[in-house]
């Protein structure tokens, strides 16, 4: 499959309730996991995470 249909499957996705909540998930998982591997980075790791879950919610 190439990248541009996955870019536009995922933009299609985030249009819907359902892919809005995937993504805030997989966001929360990325960022604990992320916390767990690199704890001396955890700032940086939940201004990233914060910023996504803004984006999420804005849509």
């Amino acid at each position: 499959m190439r990248l541009s249909h996955l870019v536009h499957a995922a933009r299609h996705a985030l249009r819907t309730e359902k892919g809005r909540q995937a993504a805030g998930s997989a966001a929360d998982a990325v960022a604990g996991a992320a916390r767990k591997r690199a704890p001396a980075h955890a700032q940086k790791i939940d201004r990233a995470h914060r910023s996504a879950r803004d984006f999420l919610d804005r849509r």
